[in-house]
């Protein structure tokens, strides 16, 4: 019975190079398994309409998304109807995300626009660049910070509420969007840098009424 050689092993072995062959063959390995059913499918089309909202805009075509996902772009009909739809659920997502991350009794954390890569900063970037406000109409982490604001601060009216979150989100969002250019133009790094993310924090807290977690 003839052994069997690994062709890989044996041409890292005697300082080959490897063969055509073994190098697809390695490739084919590192390939991520492609969705397979009705909700992975799904899943994997909103993951890759967000991530590519983020990267690009909304101008992306159904068959950008459907190579992000890693199935065939006539998925994106079945399971969606337009591309629109397949947007709108992006967004969703990236809302439902940011929602779960509210505090028990309703305010967002403070760095909220900055986490995962500032996505949901760079998505409403991407909404207000491209005039497609429809697709993101819905901002549930800021309605539920005004309702808060609104319960624990009884004096405030809802106009000063409104006009509170919407000072403390748009100081949120635009940091996350804008610090990294200008802290780099002027030299603000290390310890400074860090300083200044406090600061912000620090003017989210006082002006969007966000109880501190040792003062809950």
């Amino acid at each position: 019975m003839v052994p069997h050689t690994d062709v890989a092993t044996t041409a890292t072995a005697t300082g080959a190079p490897l063969t055509e062959p073994t190098v697809e063959a390695l490739a084919h390995d590192t390939e991520p398994a492609r969705p397979i059913g009705r909700d992975a499918v799904r899943a994997a089309l909103v993951r890759a309409a967000t991530e590519l909202i983020v990267e690009r805009g909304l101008s992306i075509s159904v068959r950008d998304i459907a190579a992000r996902a890693g199935v065939n772009h006539g998925l994106v009909h079945t399971y969606f109807g337009s591309k629109d739809s397949l947007l709108v659920a992006a967004f969703d997502d990236i809302n439902e995300r940011a929602a779960a991350q509210r505090t028990p009794d309703g305010y967002p954390p403070v760095d909220l626009a900055r986490r995962r890569n500032g996505e949901v900063a760079r998505a409403i970037a991407r909404v207000m660049l491209e005039g497609d406000h429809g697709v993101f109409g819905q901002h549930p982490v800021t309605t539920s910070w005004r309702d808060a604001l609104l319960r624990d601060h009884p004096e405030l009216s809802a106009d000063e509420a409104n006009e509170q979150v919407a000072i403390a989100a748009t100081l949120g969002l635009g940091w996350a969007l804008f610090a990294d250019h200008f802290c780099r133009a002027l030299g603000v790094d290390g310890d400074a840098r860090a300083a200044a993310d406090r600061r912000v924090a620090e003017y989210v807290h006082e002006i969007g009424g966000v109880p501190r977690a040792d003062r809950r």
